[in-house]
């Protein structure tokens, strides 16, 4: 608002300047045009005098003259007189002049003189009588300038009103083209400037007209679009750095464990050995009581549990290579299928699978790429404690490795979508990190899902999860196509 009340008194005080200036010259104007009537009808009656009263002199003597001259005074604003040089003071036709008028009007010149100042100023001219040789009689000539100056204070006053009444005008006018095309514009542009320095880069501006503000809201909306698209750039970079850094952070947490696994599973083999054989011989000599042998029974599945488990630990640190080779995943999660039948038919849950693409061709190592399906389906039954329906979808998507520089490519999908129990928001961060587990003791180890995200990672693809507590869970295996 401030740069509009700058604009707005600099145009008052443009157009006030023009107006005093145009009513003063026209006062001026006004004024010289009065003068110059006034003189010229002076001096038009004083030549007319100068020729009129030397003939009525001559012809009828001075004392008509003098009659003439009162008859014309009467009622009229120019004045006249018969004057005369070289007379005394004294004498009523004597008349004041300095020498030097004197010596113009002994030549024969007329004069014109103004007396007085203010509303008792008039302007004399004086004429020498026509013919007269030497010069001693003058027709005098006079008017009073009053009406002039009463002319003048009634055209300032009116040039006072005007200037008023236009210095309004124009107050009200700039007041509202400042208000409309400046202060208004000005104030969106500062909402605007504050919105974007505030962060709020989802509001534009949009100016009426084709001038210099327009083109800066434009200009502004354009710095909004790209400072909108470098922050979500930005905000996708920082996204990826993260999962990048969560994927190398697993990465060294698993290969620790890995480490720590394989250092354990070799400690606890050989004495879990010597515990079940030794069940074994106390379970199956004679003379053991029965008690004894159940006693041993228990001791002995417990050590084959426990070995199951060391086993899953050595598999899980000393996975090897993968084994790739041209295969078709829907024929490997056929085959799983229908392996995991049975069980599913024991806990009321439906296996359903369906391909939406008949090429499902990846170079991948089946049997790691089994394993990884029958730990997700197993998950999924477990998940389901009532019964219900597992879901497994295969299709070809184009999508790029999240984390990952690379371009996109073709991807083949595996899905596994379960009504089960869901995972909890804060637990799916951790998911894949080894021993980590939900289930019951007894039910789980925490290593499964950690071997899955491994042989998945080996081959190139990535495993995504949606999960929704309470009503199910989406585990998505993408790996190349070939």
């Amino acid at each position: 608002m401030r740069l509009a009340r700058k604009l707005i008194f600099a145009v008052v005080i443009a157009i006030l300047l023009v107006v005093v200036a145009y009513g003063l010259s026209a006062v001026g104007e006004d004024i010289r045009d009065y003068e110059a009537r006034v003189a010229e009808d002076t001096a038009t009656l004083g030549y007319g005098l100068s020729v009129t009263l030397p003939a009525v002199v001559r012809d009828s003597g001075p004392e008509e003259a003098e009659a003439l001259i009162a008859r014309r005074n009467e009622g009229d604003r120019v004045k006249v007189r018969w004057v005369a040089l070289d007379v005394p003071p004294t004498d009523k036709r004597a008349v004041e002049l300095p020498p030097e008028v004197i010596a113009d009007l002994r030549q024969g010149r007329s004069w014109r003189v103004i007396r007085g100042s203010g509303e008792s100023a008039r302007l004399f001219v004086y004429r020498p009588f026509f013919g007269q040789q030497p010069v001693h009689d003058l027709a005098e000539a006079s008017e009073s300038l009053a009406p002039m100056h009463e002319r003048q204070r009634r055209r300032t006053v009116g040039i006072i009103v005007e200037s008023s009444v236009i210095l309004l005008l124009a107050i009200g006018g700039a007041f509202a083209f400042g208000l409309r095309f400046v202060a208004r514009p000005v104030q969106q542009l500062v909402d605007q400037a504050r919105r974007i320095g505030g962060g709020d880069l989802s509001r534009r501006l949009h100016l009426t007209g084709h001038h210099e503000l327009s083109e800066l809201a434009e200009e502004m909306n354009l710095m909004s679009d790209r400072l909108l698209e470098a922050r979500d750039q930005l905000a996708e970079e920082s996204r990826a750095k993260l999962a990048a850094v969560e994927q190398l952070r697993h990465a060294e947490r698993v290969a620790t464990v890995g480490r720590l696994a394989s250092g354990v599973a070799h400690e606890l083999g050989t004495p879990l050995n010597v515990v079940s054989g030794h069940a074994k011989m106390i379970r199956f000599a004679e003379g053991t009581r029965e008690d004894d042998r159940e006693s041993a029974r228990v001791i002995g599945e417990q050590a084959v549990r426990m070995t199951a488990i060391i086993r899953q630990l050595l598999d899980f640190a000393r996975r090897g290579q993968a084994r790739l080779e041209d295969g078709d995943l829907t024929a490997v999660a056929d085959r799983t299928v229908n392996m995991l039948a049975h069980l599913a038919m024991q806990r009321h849950v439906e296996l359903h699978l369906s391909s939406a693409s008949a090429t499902a061709r990846v170079r991948m190592d089946q049997a790691q790429v089994q394993q990884v399906i029958t730990n997700l389906l197993l998950n999924a039954i477990q998940a389901m404690p009532k019964g219900g329906r597992v879901d497994i979808d295969l299709g070809r998507v184009r999508a790029s490795k999240p984390g990952s520089a690379a371009d996109e490519r073709d991807y083949v999908c595996l899905a596994i979508v379960d009504e089960g129990t869901g995972i909890a928001p804060a637990n799916l961060t951790r998911i894949f990190e080894p021993f980590f587990t939900t289930k019951d003791v007894g039910e789980g180890t925490g290593l499964g899902l950690s071997v899955c995200y491994g042989i998945v990672e080996e081959h190139g693809g990535w495993i995504a999860v949606e999960s929704n507590a309470g009503k199910g869970s989406r585990f998505t295996v993408y790996l190349p196509a070939d």
